[in-house]
């Protein structure tokens, strides 16, 4: 038998540990206090999935950029409070670029980077100490994008407007390898900090790219030092999954499929908290940040959460401070007149409703010898699909269905445009049949039609869409087998070409411009050097893009456009869904200072948090239960009296 004192002392601690348990995920902040005395402020996210990749030349992807936003800066970047229209304004540069059109019709920007800026400490330097940015770095990153082994999918578009950027991968690769002394001749270093981008003619979005990642400074010495090979009987790791940047965070861990985290550069002076445009909501709690050095909080940890279900307990219970309205959230959390709902209101949350211009869509590969021969085969399937169900019951009927490439709000969106290729089952069966397949069997031998659907699952919700889009298809009589990937593992499908039908594409715009949604089907824009998924290919529609892509908004523009639309119908290498759109409730203490809906820009730099306010209303949230204590008060009595007795028999 035990004796009673051990009895005692472990039922003791089984208790300790229950009156004390705490669920809350996150791992403690780097610090409790600034050197200031003041609180440590961190901000709590969530995302869901790993990059792709860090490497601003390579990553191209939703994922990928919400990780390489906070590290890295852009030459421009858009206003965080413009919307109604968004605004560039400088960011690494001085001042907004100068155009400077020519007698010969070529065009070229003049730049001035601001001085002083400085890249992150890290070994790569030599002291360990990060040196300023300047006119070359820009050079440098037109070189990487030139170079085939970094299979930059930004230079399909570039080496059509940049001067002497196709040549220069031409004659920078023939040895095999691409030599960096190979110079890009459309670019021109005036001095450190000025230079000169050389266009064969217009191309206005070239400001747009430069409030991408694509244009963003990277050292040539972290690429050659981060190279994945045996230095001092350590392997370093890849530049791709490396960061040496110069924004307002630097990366301190990545635990894949777990968690990332940043800490505030100490001195970032890039950019402050702006004075203008505030909502006028908003207006009189914005001006106590106005002209603040950013970032506004020291600490970023973002948990890589695949389900949706605890997403929303962790941000119930204070953990994030946000909570998306999912699918399995939306009804706690909006009303059906699209408002907070009372429980939420109560607590102090506030609504913010997300808006990013993009379309998702479902991508046919066009090389593919069964679907991407059979035109009517591939409007069968998009007739088949009802978005609006879909949307309807995934995203709460928030997301508006897409009937279109361009998502609302871009110049050249028709909202009285009918998709020929919209949902209308009995049309589809007749297409089918018409296809050579009636009632989803080849008319020739007899058999049932099987097809592959590439669809991205992480979690059940995922599984879930995958499994209705199925059944959706397979009302035609037809089978189709579903290969469930990562998100990076599909991209690598869809690069690679290696799929019939590709689920979860889509775009989300990286600037408010036609341009940048009717390239995703431009001939010479196909996978690695760009984002052609479908690899569509149709001469008449690259001609017009390409004639598109130099215009200004206008009339003739937007009869190219509408030219586009009907080739892309006429077409069909894909089926559109919907455009982006959701609600997020915002913790108290972390209310939202911005209302930018274009993806690009690291605008968690403008965040704040108030971490005295968030610990208080947590304690309330998740108060601790009693009846540990209760249960410990019960078994102290029941341990002295079962002691006594113990005692009594064995001493008396």
């Amino acid at each position: 038998m035990m004796p009673p004192s051990r009895a005692l002392a472990l039922l003791l601690l089984a208790a300790l540990i229950f009156s004390g348990c705490d669920n809350d995920p996150n791992p403690e902040p780097y610090h409790k206090t600034r050197p200031d005395g003041s609180p440590w402020r961190v901000r709590y996210g969530g995302i869901p999935g790993d990059p792709k990749s860090f490497d601003p030349q390579f990553a191209y992807d939703e994922v990928s950029r919400e990780f390489i936003q906070h590290v890295y800066d852009t030459l421009l970047e858009y206003h965080p409070m413009k919307t109604e229209p968004v605004e560039l304004i400088p960011c690494l540069l001085a001042e907004m670029p100068k155009r400077e059109n020519h007698p010969d019709g070529t065009v070229s920007y003049l730049c001035r980077l601001q001085p002083g800026i400085h890249y992150h400490d890290d070994p790569c330097f030599p002291g360990g100490k990060g040196r300023e940015i300047v006119a070359s770095d820009v050079h440098y990153i037109l070189q990487r994008i030139a170079d085939p082994k970094v299979e930059s999918p930004f230079f399909a578009i570039l080496e059509q407007h940049i001067v002497g950027l196709h040549e220069t991968r031409q004659a920078g690769t023939k040895n095999g390898k691409f030599d960096y002394n190979t110079l890009v001749s459309g670019f021109e270093t005036l001095d450190n900090y000025s230079f000169r981008i050389q266009l064969n003619g217009p191309f206005p979005q070239l400001l747009y790219w430069m409030a991408m990642h694509a244009m963003s400074p990277v050292a040539r010495e972290a690429v050659e030092y981060y190279d994945g090979q045996m230095h001092d009987g350590k392997v370093r790791p890849t530049f791709r999954f490396y960061t040496v940047g110069h924004g307002p965070f630097r990366m301190r861990e990545y635990i894949p499929r777990q968690r990332i985290r940043y800490e505030r550069v100490e001195g970032y002076r890039t950019s402050v908290f702006p004075s203008d445009g505030f909502p006028p909501e908003k207006a009189e709690w914005l001006k106590q940040f106005a002209g603040k050095p950013l970032p506004l909080f020291d600490e970023l940890q973002l948990s890589v959460i695949l389900e949706t279900i605890p997403a929303f307990v962790l941000g119930r219970q204070g953990y994030l401070d946000g909570i998306t309205a999912n699918k399995d959230a939306f009804a706690a959390v909006v009303t059906s007149t699209g408002e907070l709902t009372p429980k939420y209101k109560a607590r102090g949350m506030e609504l913010e409703k997300v808006v990013t211009p993009g379309t998702f869509y479902i991508s046919f590969n066009m090389q593919d010898p069964v679907i991407g021969k059979n035109v009517k085969l591939r409007k069968a399937l998009a007739s088949a699909y009802d978005a609006r169900e879909y949307v309807e019951i995934f995203y709460s009927g928030v997301a508006p269905v897409s009937n279109q490439l361009l998502p609302r709000g871009l110049f050249g969106y028709d909202a009285h445009y009918i998709d020929p290729n919209g949902y209308d089952l009995e049309k589809a069966k007749r297409l089918l049949a018409e296809a050579g397949y009636p009632d989803g069997r080849d008319a020739r031998t007899g058999e049932q039609l099987v097809l592959s659907i590439e669809e991205p699952v992480s979690g059940t919700e995922e599984r879930q869409r995958a499994e209705y889009e199925v059944r959706l298809f397979e009302k035609l009589g037809i089978k189709l087998k579903i290969n469930e990937n990562t998100f990076a593992r599909l991209l690598e499908r869809l690069e690679q070409g290696n799929f019939q039908i590709g689920s979860g594409t889509g775009w989300l715009a990286d600037f408010p411009d036609p341009e940048n949604f009717f390239f995703l089907f431009y001939s010479k824009n196909f996978p690695r050097e760009g984002a052609n998924y479908c690899r569509y290919s149709n001469p008449d529609f690259d001609r017009a893009y390409e004639k598109m892509a130099q215009m200004d908004d206008g009339p003739e523009r937007l009869a190219l456009i509408q030219q586009m639309n009907k080739m892309l119908a006429d077409d069909c290498p894909a089926i559109f869904q919907f455009d982006k759109a959701f609600y997020v409730a915002a913790q108290p203490w972390g209310r939202w200072t911005h209302n930018s809906p274009v993806i690009e820009g690291g605008f968690y730099k403008y965040h704040q948090v108030d971490p005295v306010l968030r610990e208080k209303l947590r304690a309330q949230w998740n108060r601790k239960p009693l009846w540990p204590l209760i249960a410990l008060g019960l078994l102290l009595v029941a341990g002295f009296i079962y002691a006594v007795r113990w005692n009594q028999r064995n001493h008396v």
